[in-house]
């Protein structure tokens, strides 16, 4: 069976900017409406996929390299993106379609939270938590109580997210991206590429530390005190803000390589481990 590609897409054709999202593991396109939406007011045309195993769209080769090749058709037609953002495993599946990008076209990129490293520890505790969460789906009113900050959308689109997903989804991606590191990807970033890291408060999520960002001229990492692993619900405008000013950035060539801080008081506060 041959996966068929799909999306979701927001805004007009016509638009002088595009955007790609790549949503997180257990998660589909339409998790990124609150984003996209905010994206189209800024004059962008706006285009998500379903990732392989998302969305309905099963599939038994969930490697790293697999889900990027499969992204590749949206850059079909010499199709360029002025931002790239992908969250948690969707910011290492952005990371892996930097080769791809047009040498030609200066490219901005945002990583949401990434799982750059993980120990077969925290993969396990991971592995159990969110297979439950796609065997057992809770209730749009549980979703609420937990995560208070998000928008009613946005939880609906996370259960719906839940329920296409398919079945071994997570210990697929696990057992087949084997060990679960991604740090040498930062090694590809060409001159034309400029990359923003988002990192989730540490007390509040441990999916990326820090100390687990590679330093590189070309990226840039900020700390975003006050917010768990899911920053693009928590906080969007910290997302969209981010987005909008790395595309500015890449005219006037401002130099990477800081730690930045942005304070948030949106997150429920709930502590995500891994």
């Amino acid at each position: 069976m041959t996966p068929i590609p799909s999306a979701t897409q927001w805004g007009s054709s016509s638009a002088s900017k595009r955007a790609l999202l790549i949503h997180g593991a257990t998660s589909s396109s339409q998790t990124w409406e609150t984003i996209a939406q905010a994206l189209v007011r800024a004059g962008y045309l706006v285009t998500a996929p379903n990732m392989l195993g998302h969305g309905y769209r099963r599939s038994d080769d969930l490697r790293l390299s697999a889900l990027a090749e499969d992204l590749r058709s949206y850059f079909a037609e010499g199709i360029v993106y002025d931002v790239i953002i992908g969250h948690s495993f969707g910011g290492d599946v952005a990371l892996a379609l930097i080769p791809f990008l047009p040498a030609d076209r200066r490219t901005a990129v945002v990583l949401v939270d990434p799982g750059i490293e993980s120990s077969q520890e925290t993969l396990a505790a991971k592995e159990a938590s969110y297979s439950e969460e796609i065997r057992n789906v809770r209730s749009i009113e549980a979703h609420m109580a937990e995560h208070p900050a998000w928008t009613h959308r946005d939880v609906v689109s996370r259960v719906l997210a839940l329920h296409m997903a398919q079945g071994d989804l997570v210990k697929q991606i696990f057992a087949q991206n084997v060990p679960f590191t991604f740090k040498h990807l930062f090694t590809t970033i060409p001159p034309h590429v400029d990359v923003v890291v988002l990192m989730a408060d540490p007390e509040l999520s441990k999916t990326c530390p820090p100390d687990q960002v590679p330093v590189h001229p070309r990226v840039r990492s900020v700390l975003v005190k006050g917010s768990g692993h899911w920053i693009h619900h928590e906080n969007p405008d910290v997302v969209v803000s981010t987005a909008l000013g790395a595309v500015e950035r890449l005219t006037g060539m401002e130099p990477a390589g800081r730690l930045e801080h942005v304070g948030t008081p949106r997150s429920s506060g709930r502590p995500v481990v891994g």
